[in-house]
C-alpha cells in the first residue's frame, strides 16, 4: 500500500509540475472541462497513454485512480485554484469517463464562471448516473436560476423550480435547495414565501445563506421574523 501511495504521489507531482511549467492560459484545453472537448494531437494522445499506463501500475484500478485525482481537484477548488482543479478533474475523467463526479465538478466550475448553459449540460450528464441525488438536483436548480438571471426567460425559472422541488423530495433537509427556492420565489415576487424558505434553509445550514440575495430581499419586504434588518432601521431601533 505504501508503494502504491508513493507511486501515486509521484504521478501527481509530475502532473502538477508539468501544469505549472506550462502556465496554461485560461482558454487552454487543460483548464477547460473534458479538455475543451476538442480533438487531441498525436503527441497529446501519446501523453495520455503514458499517463494512463503509469496509473495502471500505481493503482489497483482506474476507478481508484480517478477518485484519487477527484479528491485532489476538490482540494484545489476549495483553495480557489480553479484552473488547477479543473486539470485534476480532467485527469479523473480521462481515467474513468463514467465517474459522475467529474461531470458534477465540471458543472459547478462552469456555473461559477458564468457559463450556466454549459453547466446545465454537464450536470445533466451527472444526473444520468445519479437521478435522485438531492445535492446534484439542487445544483442543477441553481444553474437554471443563474440562466434565468442571464436571459430573464421564465421557462428557466420554471425549470429551476422543478429541479429544486425534486431535490427536496429526495431530501427534505437540503438547505441549499431551500436557499435557491427562496430566490425563485423572490423573482416570482412572492416575498413572504421567499422569506420562509430563506429562514428554513438558514436554520438547517447557515452556509446556505446568500448575503447578497438577503440584502435584495430586505429591500422588497422586511423580515417577518425580525431577525434581519436594514442597517438604518437597526440604528434607529438602537437609539
Amino acid at each position: 500500500m505504501k508503494r502504491i501511495f508513493l507511486a501515486a504521489a509521484t504521478i501527481f507531482l509530475s502532473a502538477s509540475m508539468a501544469f505549472a511549467q506550462e502556465q496554461q492560459p485560461a482558454s487552454h484545453p487543460k483548464v477547460l472541462p473534458m479538455f475543451g472537448q476538442v480533438a487531441k494531437t498525436d503527441a497529446q494522445q501519446k501523453a495520455d497513454e503514458k499517463f494512463l499506463t503509469s496509473c495502471d501500475k500505481s493503482f489497483e484500478s482506474r476507478t481508484e485512480a480517478s477518485n484519487f485525482f477527484m479528491d485532489r481537484g476538490w482540494e484545489y477548488l476549495n483553495e480557489g485554484q480553479v484552473d488547477t482543479a479543473v486539470y485534476r478533474f480532467n485527469l479523473a475523467w480521462l481515467l474513468n469517463p463514467d465517474n459522475y463526479n467529474t461531470y458534477w465538478a465540471f458543472g459547478l466550475v462552469e456555473n461559477s464562471r458564468g457559463n450556466s448553459k454549459e453547466a446545465i449540460g454537464m450536470l445533466e450528464r451527472a444526473l444520468e448516473y445519479q437521478p435522485n441525488n438531492s445535492l446534484l438536483l439542487s445544483d442543477m436548480g441553481s444553474a437554471y436560476l443563474q440562466q434565468y438571471l442571464s436571459d430573464k426567460k421564465k421557462k428557466n425559472l420554471k425549470q429551476a423550480t422543478t429541479f429544486l422541488d425534486r431535490s427536496l423530495k429526495a431530501d427534505q433537509n437540503n438547505a441549499f435547495a431551500m436557499s435557491s427556492l427562496s430566490q425563485v420565489y423572490f423573482h416570482n415576487k412572492k416575498y413572504a414565501e421567499a422569506w420562509d424558505y430563506l429562514h428554513r434553509g438558514r436554520d438547517l445550514n447557515i452556509m446556505s445563506l446568500d448575503y447578497n440575495f438577503l440584502s435584495d430581499l430586505m429591500t422588497r419586504m422586511p423580515d417577518p421574523k425580525g431577525i434581519f434588518r436594514i442597517e438604518t432601521e437597526a440604528a434607529e431601533a438602537a437609539n
